[in-house]
């Protein structure tokens, strides 16, 4: 095969390829939009599953204290160790209002956190899919000069040249 300045065939490889490439940049490119958007419902949904278990398993634990305080309540008991066990569920009753202030406090500083996780990933994101597409299109353009460069080789070697 005769050549001027490249082979058609390897032009016509080439100019596949980049054509090739510019799809799979803008495929990388919806993958991390949906990678990143998956990583931040999942963390967003696993913190609050776990407040709502947490919540729920304290529910249990406090209405089951309460059920044995209403029962030494009804029982006819008197004396110090009445007065220990009754001591004993006011304190009961104080650490759990403690421990449910501090689950709280801790997811809501956790959403926080994921809030700024969530726009930094955003903001990565967005730096990202700016870069690819970019990318994207200079690959674009890469196919369509080698095209260009294939389609004025083949007119010069297949078909001649022509005036007007």
């Amino acid at each position: 095969m005769a050549m001027l300045g490249a082979t058609l065939e390897d032009l016509n490889q080439l100019a596949t390829k980049l054509s090739t490439t510019a799809g799979d940049v803008g495929a990388t490119r919806e993958a991390a939009l949906t990678l990143t958007t998956e990583v931040v419902d999942g963390v967003t949904t696993a913190a609050t599953r776990a407040q709502q278990q947490i919540t729920t398993e304290m529910d249990a634990l406090k209405l089951s204290v309460t059920d044995a305080v209403a029962q030494a309540d009804a029982a006819d008991w008197t004396g110090n160790n009445a007065q220990r066990f009754r001591e004993s569920a006011a304190g009961f009753g104080e650490a759990m209002g403690a421990a449910e202030q501090t689950t709280a406090e801790t997811f809501e500083l956790f959403r926080a956190s994921v809030v700024g996780m969530a726009e930094s990933l955003d903001a990565f994101v967005q730096s990202l899919s700016g870069s690819l597409t970019e990318a994207e299109s200079a690959a674009g353009e890469m196919s369509r000069a080698v095209d260009d460069q294939y389609n004025g080789l083949d007119q010069v070697m297949n078909h001649g040249l022509g005036y007007r």
